[in-house]
């Protein structure tokens, strides 16, 4: 009816959740004149990550981004780069690295076998695999890049 309820007069909320990524339910009670129960499900996504370089080779190109801080690569799993040559991105090819291999500590992929003198557009995110569940990130902006011919 357009009056701003209080939290603990009018209504009680719980959570189960905290600052790990994952899926959480909240739950609010109303009190007094406002009966019933609302549920609602949110999730904590891991932090996202940016394309800071992208360096040209023949038929390749070397992709590095930004390493997280220590307490947002805690709750990092792996980065998943896509590239494409399409600006859309549509039919973008990807390719998962796991943050605790060799390219993952180092923040850099090369990817090969590409076409000479073509311009790709790369992304890059992060994601954070939690039992039989993967969460991601939004995708970083597009960056562009042309292989050397």
């Amino acid at each position: 009816g357009g009056k701003t309820l209080r939290n603990g007069v009018d209504y009680v909320w719980t959570c189960k959740g905290g600052k790990v990524v994952g899926s959480y339910t909240v739950t609010i009670t109303g009190k007094g004149r406002y009966a019933g129960t609302v549920a609602g499900t949110f999730k904590i996504l891991p932090k996202a990550t940016a394309v800071s370089k992208l360096t040209r080779a023949k038929k390749a190109f070397t992709v590095k981004w930004k390493k997280p801080s220590k307490t947002a690569l805690k709750q990092v799993t792996g980065y998943q780069i896509r590239w494409s040559t399409a600006k859309s991105l549509k039919n973008a090819k990807s390719k998962t690295v796991k943050a605790n291999s060799a390219a993952g500590k180092k923040c850099t992929l090369k990817v090969s076998k590409l076409k000479a003198g073509k311009k790709y557009y790369v992304q890059v995110r992060t994601y954070k695999k939690k039992g039989n569940i993967t969460y991601y990130s939004s995708w970083s902006k597009a960056k562009a890049v042309t292989t050397k011919r």
